[in-house]
């Protein structure tokens, strides 16, 4: 009988390849294997979710902090309570040598915000000290004969005893002589929220100094601008005479805070500058070093 008639053949399932048997049997495996890791997630879940809340605090401050934020907060209600909580942050800060063991928790009331403005804590200037002689400043000015770096103490200077680690200064000439940094707080870290409603506190420093054998003058300028660029706060020291000291003089500290500056802050310029009031040719002006620009927690 032809094919069509084959009483054998009509209606019997077609029987799989071999190369599809393999294939099904390790589906068939596999499906014991993922339920047995959404298992273990489950219970490990339950068990977590029953530790009382001091440690599961320890358990979540072990965790990196962008982790917590990003990930553990949408676990459930209860963890999302946690890492938006005060006493997680506390911890992590006593625990990352933030502050000291035993911190009263009513001294901050955004220990969150204090941990990630204390973990980004640093200089935000470039090349502060001219280790890579002006690499870093733009806008520079060369009056007279220019910006030249120097190591300390310099002619008729003397020495940096306020930070061990600084050995080198720029020098300015007899005409006036300028550099600037911009920093850009949100590439440096700094969110828009952050600056917008905390507006932590942005301090500005500069070190400056004069020679025994010459006067000079020192300028600095610090402007607080938005995106595009608009002066929303701005701090200046006016022109600074630095009188003759035969005595060798010594280096001064000049400091600003901006605390209330008000949304939109998102650049820092810092400009500093200055010559000699002699009109000397060479590098009699003002000496200027370890300069910096915080923002504090």
């Amino acid at each position: 009988m032809d094919g069509d008639g084959d009483p054998e053949s009509v209606g019997q399932p077609e029987e799989a390849s071999p190369e599809e048997q393999p294939d099904e049997a390790s589906a068939e495996e596999e499906r014991p294997e993922d339920q047995e890791e959404e298992e273990e997630e489950a219970v490990a879940a339950a068990y977590l979710d029953e530790l009382p809340e001091p440690l599961l605090l320890r358990v979540l401050a072990a965790l990196p902090a962008a982790e917590l934020v990003q990930a553990c907060r949408l676990v459930c209600l209860r963890w999302k309570e946690l890492v938006d909580g005060a006493p997680l942050w506390l911890l992590k800060c006593q625990q990352e040598g933030l502050v000291p063991e035993g911190g009263a928790e009513e001294e901050r009331d955004h220990w969150q915000q204090f941990y990630f403005l204390s973990k980004r804590r640093r200089n935000l200037l470039r090349n502060p000290c001219g280790e890579e002689d002006l690499e870093g400043w733009c806008d520079v000015e060369h009056g007279g004969d220019g910006w030249r770096v120097e190591e300390l103490p310099g002619d008729s200077g003397v020495e940096f005893t306020h930070d061990e680690s600084v050995k080198k200064y720029f020098a300015s000439s007899f005409e006036w002589c300028r550099k600037a940094q911009i920093i850009d707080l949100q590439a440096e870290g700094y969110w828009e929220e952050l600056l917008d409603t905390t507006q932590p506190a942005i301090v500005v420093k500069d070190w400056y100094s004069g020679r025994s054998d010459a006067g000079c003058l020192y300028e600095l300028t610090v402007k607080l601008l938005s995106e595009h660029e608009d002066v929303l706060a701005e701090f200046s020291s006016g022109q600074v005479a630095v009188p003759q000291d035969s005595d060798g003089g010594g280096w001064m500290e000049i400091s600003h805070t901006f605390t209330d500056y008000g949304p939109g802050v998102r650049f820092v310029r810092f400009e500093h500058g200055g010559q000699d009031s002699v009109y000397w040719k060479g590098w009699f002006g003002a000496r200027v070093t370890n300069s910096s620009v915080w923002v504090e927690p």
